[in-house]
């Protein structure tokens, strides 16, 4: 009933009144007079219309005081009355911004989390959200007329907007429901958390639009609650189209900051933004180096910053998923990482090496100490390790020599394992394979062959697209008429380009503003390509190393490659493919066009090595021999480094992701031969135990695929577990009825960890013409008129200052006043006629009066002309 129930005590204020006049009542003593005989006479005659307007003054003293304390104490009732005399209906609508940044530790609220009860000091932004709603929903119930409550958390409303199915109502947490007393439309929504995505407000405030113009209501009220991140709000303009339009639709718009400028000045927040291990051979035995990156959101530089390691590791050890930990597998610590200093604003990255002896796939976690936001202080990414896989090397040569160099580098034998096992076959055996055959092979090297048959092209297509690896050792047999025609072409893009012809060091002058020295024109020198960082750590010494390599003869492309300057030291180029949302292009020709990457080259700029991918799978294409006749290349050491790096690329590019996006779906190949269709997932958890999720493949498909959106749209149970950052299990079962577990990385979309505020200011100043309210949350708390309670409050001013009046015009007519005389014509006042009555006695005549009471004075008459004067009493 009130909104400060500790000022209700001043009702006890209505008794003053009535206490001051019984007091009254009581003062007066008794006395008889002889004159008031006739006033009492009167006054019994009067009694009752006395009576009658005492009590009624009274009464309108006890009402004064009572509506002003009421006023004081914030009443909030009324609702039958107000709607008696003709209430009105409200539709308040709440997009609730609940990405990650909002898990950022703020301060507390007025004594501990309404909605958690946890201290003060563990409050996070989203809690502050949470009571902004549970206090408007709080005082909407017991205001009048009739309210309508929508809430929306931008996450729901990204996820569908995303998978571009669903409706307003279907992301509305509580769609246009009515608030009752009890307010239990928000019970489930008071026990939710912020998300782990990455959102954008757009989508939730159109949805809110359309939803306002939807449901038909007296007044429309739209309440932004968001911690007005920078990311978010530094181009406000782009939320402008968005607000407009509920600002047309007659809403109220209101901002609601739970991020106060005194909570954090400078929070301090680092995020590891990657974890990956390198593209590599991934198998078992075999060291693998990964690759943690570290971001500084802080505005200043942070140092010694030590991150934990660990391998999770899974094995045939590991046949049921345990819900009743927070994983399955077996932890192992590894030494810390240490990171001397990271600057305001930047990124470091860091190697560290693991060594895991076992097949199957495992799980490596990278920690960072405790911040403002620690949701992005964990990664985790998995490492899949096979058994050393078999590669298939044919050299078109009779000498095979070509052949030699490939098997010797990839298996060295003695202690040293590469993880490859070379097989060496004639040429016959590729024009008589199958593509079953092929993909017994992790990887292709094709040396030399002079002529490549369709059928053979249309299975190397086939197989590099399914995932498998090929590698060219173009040498003076090729056919590049033949190559043109078969591997060439748009429809196979087995090659990155069509060959021209042979070109020598001598064939060529070097173009026009390129910086080559006589004796590297004359050798034939090898640099690194515009894409030479992809060959690992070689590159980082720089074209040196390539200094005893003679690069004499190679074939040349129909169409000039643009290059870098290659004598500069590699730069980080990326992909003119990642121009396209997320990397990919429309086209998929153009795509694979425009993958292709120039890893070595020659001194005059004729490329030697180039990647380009194909599917799932990688194609590396050298344009010179391996036979000794075109180069000196194969005695270098720098060719040793260099084919142990294209192996990786090969190897690599069919792996499995050793990490997925929380937002994204999760697969999980069921092949019919080797599995069920059916599984568990088991997500992850702050604390066990873990919930799963019974699951089963649809009819002959190969996958189990588990969409956010498709949850959200079902109101499945277990959605905020599956959009949780850390390992998911699988656990399926085998035609012959064995369990086995599969862990799964799921990782945060980068985004959100960067806590720099949007001054309200800069907001308003980017959105001209437009009404907009912005409130902290403990202005919130403390505004008596957020709920839409303005009309009765209105209302009982209103109320009070007609009772005021009426009780002036009371105390008026209920008083005693003189009524004036004739002789008091001309505006003179009784002291006037009291002091001209003394100063005409004091004239007059001056001879002692009687002091007696009861003598009575006659008059007589007086002869005319005398001077005398009688005064009668």
């Amino acid at each position: 009933m009130f909104l400060y129930p500790t000022l209700a005590a001043g009702f006890l204020f209505v008794g003053v009144p009535l206490l001051v006049h019984l007091i009254n009542l009581l003062r007066h003593r008794r006395t008889q007079w002889a004159a008031m005989d006739f006033l009492l006479a009167s006054y019994r005659k009067q009694r009752r219309w006395i009576v009658l307007r005492q009590l009624l003054l009274l009464l309108a003293r006890l009402a004064v005081a009572a509506l002003l304390i009421a006023v004081l104490a914030g009443l909030i009732g009324g609702k039958r009355l107000i709607g008696a005399i003709g209430g009105q209906t409200t539709h308040h609508v709440i997009v609730l911004d609940d990405s990650y940044s909002m898990r950022q530790r703020v301060g507390g609220l007025s004594g501990e989390s309404e909605q958690t009860g946890e201290p003060a000091s563990d409050a996070t932004a989203y809690d502050r959200a949470l009571g902004a709603i549970g206090t408007l929903v709080r005082r909407l119930s017991a205001d009048e007329g009739v309210h309508q409550l929508t809430v929306m958390r931008a996450s729901r409303a990204a996820v569908l907007g995303n998978s571009q199915t669903g409706t307003a109502d279907a992301a509305a947490d509580i769609a246009a429901q009515t608030v009752t007393q009890d307010a239990r439309q928000i019970e489930r929504l008071m026990s939710t958390r912020a998300s782990t995505l990455r959102t954008d407000l757009v989508p939730a405030i159109d949805l809110a639009g359309d939803l306002l113009d939807a449901n038909p209501s007296d007044e429309r009220r739209l309440y932004v609650i968001s911690d007005f991140s920078r990311r978010d709000w530094q181009s406000p303009r782009r939320l402008a189209a968005s607000l407009e339009k509920a600002e047309k639709s007659g809403a109220e718009i209101r901002m609601i900051d739970c991020v106060d400028s005194a909570d954090i000045a400078s929070p301090r927040n680092l995020a590891i933004t990657d974890l990956a291990p390198e593209p590599d051979v991934w198998v078992a035995g075999v060291p693998v180096m990964v690759n943690v990156t570290v971001k500084n959101y802080s505005d200043t530089e942070v140092k010694n910053v030590a991150l934990s390691a660990a391998v999770i590791t899974y094995g045939d050890d590991v046949k049921v998923a345990d819900p009743t930990s927070a994983i399955s597998g077996k932890t192992q610590s590894l030494p810390a990482i240490m990171i001397e200093s990271i600057p305001a604003g930047q990124q470091l990255t860091k190697s560290f090496q693991i060594y895991i002896d076992r097949q199957g796939t495992h799980v490596v976690r990278v920690g960072l100490p405790e911040d403002a936001l620690s949701i992005d202080n964990t990664r985790v990414c998995t490492i899949p390790l096979a058994d050393a896989q078999r590669v298939l090397v044919i050299d078109g040569n009779a000498d095979g020599l070509g052949a030699y160099h490939v098997s010797s580098v990839l298996d060295p034998g003695s202690q040293v394992r590469i993880g490859a096992i070379p097989e060496v076959r004639p040429a016959a055996m590729l024009r008589d394979a199958s593509l079953e055959t092929l993909q017994r092979y992790r990887a292709i090297y094709l040396i030399d062959l002079p002529e490549i048959r369709d059928r053979t092209a249309q299975i190397l297509q086939q197989y590099v697209r399914d995932g498998g690896g090929l590698a060219w050792f173009l040498g003076a047999d090729v056919s590049g008429e033949n190559y043109n025609r078969v591997l060439a072409g748009d429809d196979r893009r087995l090659l990155p380009f069509e060959l021209d012809r042979v070109q020598g060091v001598q064939d060529v002058s070097p173009a026009s503003g390129d910086a080559v020295t006589p004796r590297e024109s004359q050798r034939g020198g090898l640099v690194f390509g515009k894409d030479g960082e992809l060959l690992g750590p070689i590159s980082r010494a720089g074209n040196a190393v390539f200094g005893l390599v003679n690069m004499q003869r190679a074939w040349a492309p129909v169409e000039p490659v643009v290059t870098d300057d290659f004598d500069a030291a590699p730069a980080d180029v990326t992909s003119a493919a990642t121009s396209e949302p997320d990397g990919v292009s429309s086209d998929p020709k153009t795509a694979e066009l425009l993958d292709t990457r120039v890893l070595l080259a020659r001194s005059d700029g004729q490329p030697i090595a180039v990647r380009h991918g194909l599917g799932r799978g990688r194609i590396v294409t050298v344009m010179s021999g391996l036979d000794g006749a075109w180069n000196n290349w194969p005695g270098d050491p720098s060719f040793v480094v260099f084919l142990l790096q294209t192996n990786a690329m090969l190897f690599s590019g069919a792996a499995p992701p050793t990490s997925r996006l929380i937002d994204e779906p999760a697969t999980l190949p069921v092949p019919g031969d080797a599995y069920l269709p059916t599984a568990m997932l088991f997500l992850p958890a702050d604390e066990p135990p873990r919930l799963s999720i019974e699951l089963e493949a649809d009819d002959q498909s190969p996958l189990i695929e588990v969409s956010p959106a498709e949850m959200l749209i079902a109101d499945e149970a277990g959605l905020d577990d599956f959009l949780m950052p850390g390992v998911d299990e699988w656990q399926r079962t085998g035609v012959d009825g064995q369990t086995s577990v599969l862990p799964m990385a799921s990782a945060l979309r980068l985004g959100e960890s960067d806590l720099a505020t949007m001054p309200h200011a800069e907001i308003l100043r980017d959105l001209p013409g437009m009404n907009i309210e912005f409130i902290s949350t403990t202005q919130w708390e403390n505004d008596s008129n957020v709920g839409g309670m303005s009309t009765f409050l209105l209302v009982l001013l209103l109320l009070l200052a007609i009772l005021l009046a009426i009780e002036q015009a009371l105390a008026a007519w209920a008083s005693y006043h003189v009524k004036p005389s004739a002789a008091d014509a001309g505006g003179r006042s009784f002291l006037r006629r009291a002091s001209a009555l003394d100063s005409a006695n004091s004239r007059g005549d001056s001879q002692p009066h009687s002091r007696s009471r009861h003598r009575r004075v006659k008059t007589a008459s007086t002869p005319p002309g005398t001077d005398s004067a009688e005064v009668n009493r």
